[in-house]
């Protein structure tokens, strides 16, 4: 893992995450996270090609993949395939815990054999955006135990985390080959709104340092700026602005965790028109000011 981009979300030139690996060698991030209410982390839309595994170990927390919310607690997994949009979110007031692993799926790629017949059938398979593992299902708790060995058992050794990925693999394939929860109507509508979302999150990612006006961000989907706000309140739970307001608070946050740049500075960097301004949008979305947050990030 790069220390210096621990916590960040970085992209690249399509908007997809680029994952901060534990090995920058070896694709695969475990950790073992929480998420509360208002934490940087929590309603961060991203999308990214490798595929996602989170199993709650205590208390309860809520999920959105693709604008469906997903109900989580204590023994649940969920795997979330790959390309899809989604993001982590608290229940207030509790703090929910878990354990996440984000992998590629070419650690299982041994030969084209197995590519062809066990994992594209899975991530290419566009009627799964994710499977819901509940608490009490037959495979649930062996799931969870899985998802246990990579944290405390795997982590750091490359041929173990192969080992168990294969495992929790096997699996996702016989939920896959049961499937069928998604009409084919609703995905296509779901693939082009996926598509058009993932143009205006990027446009957001290039220019949040300028102003960014509602048509220029609907434009850059390609649609009407009604259909803009229906897609955002969808998948983000936000309107277009506030997910802009959002996108910039994080990103002072980024700057308020390097501790080396003016408030006035970190303002202009982010697109916002001054220090208090700034101020006012980061704690309705953090409920701490940018000097609160950046004496508890360091100490």
């Amino acid at each position: 893992m790069i220390n210096e981009y621990r916590g960040l979300v970085r992209t690249k030139e399509d908007g997809s995450e680029i994952i901060n690996y534990d090995d920058p060698t070896f694709p695969s991030y475990i950790h073992d996270g929480y998420v509360y209410s208002g934490c940087t982390w929590e309603k961060v839309t991203h999308f990214h090609k490798d595929v996602e595994l989170l199993s709650v170990h205590s208390s309860c927390m809520g999920y959105s993949v693709n604008g469906n919310s997903i109900f989580l607690e204590k023994g649940d997994t969920l795997f979330v395939n790959s390309d899809q949009l989604h993001y982590s979110y608290a229940l207030p007031p509790k703090e929910g815990r878990y354990i996440i692993a984000v992998m590629h799926p070419r650690i299982l790629c041994s030969n084209y054999a197995v590519e062809a017949k066990a994992i594209l059938p899975v991530t290419g398979n566009k009627k799964v955006p994710f499977i819901h593992f509940h608490n009490g299902d037959r495979d649930a708790a062996r799931m969870q135990e899985l998802m246990l060995q990579l944290e405390h058992k795997a982590k750091g050794n490359e041929f173990l985390i192969t080992k168990v990925f294969y495992e929790i693999w096997e699996l996702i394939l016989d939920r896959v080959n049961e499937s069928g929860q998604f009409s084919p109507d609703d995905m296509m509508n779901q693939d082009l709104h996926n598509e058009v979302l993932k143009a205006m999150m990027n446009y957001v990612d290039k220019n949040y340092m300028n102003s960014i006006t509602l048509n220029e961000v609907a434009s850059a989907g390609g649609i009407s700026k009604s259909l803009c706000n229906s897609i955002f309140n969808k998948y983000t739970q936000m309107t277009p602005i506030e997910y802009i307001m959002h996108f910039r608070a994080r990103k002072v946050a980024d700057l308020l965790q390097a501790g080396t740049f003016s408030m006035s500075e970190i303002a202009e960097m982010t697109g916002f028109s001054g220090a208090s301004y700034m101020a006012e949008t980061f704690k309705k979305f953090y409920n701490l000011s940018p000097r609160e947050y950046k004496k508890a990030m360091n100490p």
